[in-house]
């Protein structure tokens, strides 16, 4: 299943995915009266060296390492300082075109 997962996320390039657990505020509930929360879509480049938030200025990292079951990210704060992440291949799931992932 990772390696379907790596193998669709490298292969196809341009591809929006989401991440198990990581969500963004969507549009506001009047009967909750709270804004809801749906999962944020990311998208790999072409290239597959970046992963950035499928939006306009998106913000984004690079990518560090493809490895077995998960992909390393990086990127530099403000102040030079290095900050690592991952993301482990059984939590993405892919999204079909058109689909936005709620």
């Amino acid at each position: 299943m990772n390696n379907n997962i790596k193998r669709e996320l490298l292969k196809r390039g341009d591809l929006k995915f989401t991440v198990k657990g990581i969500t963004e505020l969507g549009e506001f509930n009047e009967e909750k009266n709270t804004f809801e929360r749906i999962p944020k879509v990311f998208r790999v480049s072409k290239s597959g060296d970046s992963i950035h938030h499928d939006r306009i200025f998106g913000d984004g990292m690079n990518v560090n390492k493809w490895g077995p079951t998960c992909v390393t990210l990086y990127t530099y704060s403000m102040l030079g300082k290095k900050i690592i992440g991952k993301i482990n291949y059984s939590n993405v799931k892919i999204l079909e075109v058109g689909e936005e992932g709620n």
